[in-house]
Parts: structure tokens; sequence; C-alpha cells
């Protein structure tokens, strides 16, 4: 019936079965994510606990989504159906009717559901919104406006606390720590931020202080990426000038990997073994993290490189590993997203030419992905575009259960 139809559906997840490994790559589209004003959507990103995805675009707001749940307001234009077409909803058709009946005309195919919204947040936005991130409790988003640092809360959409300091844009927001904190949400939280002005500043998400704890001020042009390292007191990012920097906080030593090209972004894999560097040479390098003193003094071996399906050449193009480490996601200035096998082991030789799944959906630069960190939902992502669409895709084996009861 209709009411089922506009009713909001939770995502069911199917039991384990064997498929094959095409059926468990994240290449079907099941929703859009749409709300945002016209311009590129900048950036996407997962909450910490992986329930909700978070958007941020040029038109200064961060928008908060249920992914795997339909907008029942949401109506696409009208369009013609088929004489045959039995459809008696109107234009809308749920996710199994987009992908089932043969029926179904191409141009309806184009009007994909659209996910649910759940919250705007506008506050302290003067500026494009580039950079965006969650606390480790998914109750505290993290924004980059211009050179400023926002925190607000993801429930009632008020501004906590702004810091500032830095002398450019900020490129990039993360929080670090919070693998201490208990269920009541005590415990240390610190917040980094990474900006063209070459700098990595840390702050302290406990403290009223506006003074930073501390600036890591040795890139040499400006870092694009930040994360909290596997190893304790860990903290890794990536600059311009095709350097991948490991600070060790508490012995107070830097370990240098100089990849040459200029990195745009960096992935760490969930088991925290392998990273990931996407380069302004087209090239997305792996090679294994450091985790401890020993194996950060020895030269890393990029054992695998992946550039047969994507292009980056004058975009920031991000990288992100799925849940399960079985695949690289990757945008493309050509629109497309790609999906790359990975070869954690290095069995296969970085010379070889790794084919990936192509994604095409977008109709510009897609330049930030991300994939669901849940590990029960490795086939979940979402892509964002400059074209001012971001898309949700599922893998063939789950997709027929997403957005529907």
């Amino acid at each position: 019936d209709d009411d089922i139809l506009r009713r909001p559906t939770r995502l069911r997840t199917l039991p384990n079965a064997d498929e094959n490994d095409s059926m468990n790559v994240p290449s079907v589209p099941v929703a859009e994510l749409r709300g945002h004003e016209d311009g590129p959507i900048h950036i996407v990103r997962f909450t910490a606990d992986g329930k909700y995805c978070i958007t941020g675009a040029s038109d200064r707001t961060v928008r908060l989504w249920n992914p795997t749940r339909i907008d029942p307001a949401y109506r696409p234009p009208p369009v013609a159906a088929p004489a045959n077409d039995n459809n008696t909803h109107g234009s809308y058709v749920s996710s199994q009717e987009y992908y089932g009946g043969q029926q179904f005309s191409q141009s309806r195919q184009q009007q994909l559901p659209s996910a649910l919204p759940m919250q705007t947040y506008a506050d302290g936005h003067l500026h494009p919104v580039h950079s965006i991130a969650t606390d480790s409790s998914s109750t505290i988003l993290l924004s980059a406006s211009d050179k400023n640092l926002i925190a607000t809360d993801l429930v009632t959409a008020q501004m906590k606390q702004k810091w500032w300091g830095h002398m450019a844009r900020i490129e990039y927001v993360t929080c670090l720590g919070g693998e201490n904190n208990d269920k009541s949400g005590n415990g240390e939280e610190i917040y980094a931020s990474a900006s063209y002005d070459s700098t990595v500043r840390l702050w302290d998400a406990r403290s009223r202080s506006k003074e930073p704890l501390m600036i890591l001020d040795q890139a040499k042009d400006a870092v694009t990426c930040v994360a909290a390292g596997k190893g304790e007191a860990q903290v890794i990012t990536s600059s311009v000038d095709g350097k991948i920097r490991t600070y060790d906080l508490r012995t107070a030593q830097l370990f240098t990997e100089d990849i040459v090209h200029p990195i745009t972004s960096f992935s760490i894999s969930t088991d925290g073994a392998s990273i990931a560097a996407s380069c302004l040479d087209g090239i997305i390098r792996l090679w294994g993290c450091a985790t401890d003193t020993t194996r950060m003094n020895s030269t890393k071996k990029v054992f695998q490189k992946l550039h047969s399906s994507h292009e980056s050449k004058n975009y920031k193009v991000e990288c992100a590993f799925t849940s399960n480490d079985e695949y690289l996601i990757s945008g493309s200035e050509c629109g497309a997203v790609a999906i790359y096998p990975t070869d954690l082991n290095g069995d296969n030789g970085a010379a070889n030419i790794i084919e990936a799944t192509t994604l095409q959906k977008h109709k510009g630069p897609t330049t930030s992905v991300a994939a669901c960190p849940q590990t029960s939902r490795p086939w979940l992502i979402v892509s964002a575009c400059y074209d001012g669409t971001a898309t949700v895709w599922a893998s063939e084996a789950q997709h027929d259960c997403c957005l529907l009861g």
C-alpha cells in the first residue's frame, strides 16, 4: 500500500551467506542525500558509530542523514510512465522497484529515493564547509568554517565552542583519542585541525581555553589530512610536500616517509596494519603502517599501487578502506567512484595493474568518499560530488533490503 511506501523503514541486515566477490562490492546506488542548496557538496562522512552520515557544502551548512531510511516527504518531479506501468504511487518508486521490474523505464530509474534528513547545522558557518567529523561518541559535530574550528551539539544543533588561530583555511578536522572514554562520555578528547598554513593544531575538547595544546609545524606545504595512529599517542599527517609524518607524542619523536608526490588524503585500514595515500599523480599507494619505533625506522615498502580506474591531478580526491579492509574506495575527477580490491599481504606486487569496479552516477569531480565504520556493514558507502549530489551505495547482495521494511 501507499502508506507502506511512505513510512520510514529501517535497514535489515541479511544473514551471512557465501556470495561471490562481485555481489559484495558496494556498487548499487540506493538513495541520494537531497537538501543542500545548489552548489558543490565538498565533504561526506559517517558518524563515528556508523549509524548516520553528514555532509558539508558550499551553502555553508552541515546536514545529518540516516542513509538507510527513506524520506517520506520527498517526491521526485513527475516523469512520463510507460503505458503498461501499473504503479499507482505517482512518480515515486521504492528501491525494490528501482532495481527490480523491467517494466520501469530508463527515465524513471534516474530518480533514486531520498535518504531521511535528520538535522541541519548552520550556526557559526560563515564560509563553505570543507571539513567535518564527529567525536568518538557521535554526540559532537566538528566542522571548519574557513580558519575556525567549530564544535556543535549533534542533537540540539547549538554551537558549543569555537577555536581559531590558523593563518589559512582549515582543510581537515578529526577527533583524536576517545578510546578511554566510559559510557557516560567522560574521558580525554583531543580535536585536530589541519590547514593550508602547513600546520596541525591540537585542541583540548574539555577545556575552555582557546590556545592549542600543541602545534605541529614540520610540514613544508599544506597539510591535507590528519588521523590518530593505531599506536598509543600517535598522530599521522599528510601534506602536499609529499610526506607522511608520524608523530609519537609520548616520546616526542617524528618519523617521516617521503612519497615524493603531493598527497591529498590517506586512509588507515581497520586492522591498523596498512595505510593508503592518494596522490596528485593519480596513484594510490599502499604500504605497511607504522605501529612501533622499529617498524617506523625501517623503510616502508609500497606493496600496491592503484591507478587504473580513477583520476586525480587537480582536485583533493579522497580514498577510504571499507570496514572489512577488502576494498579501497576512491573518488575521481571524472565523476566516477572506484572500488579497488585490496591486497594487504602484498602478494600481487606493486607493479601489477589492479582493476576496479567503477560506479557511474555523478557528473562532476567526485572528491569525497566515506565507508561505514561498522564491521557488520562493510557494503555501505557514500560519495559526494561537485555537481551538488551525494549518493548512498550498497552491495548487490544487500541492496534489496535497503530502505525497505
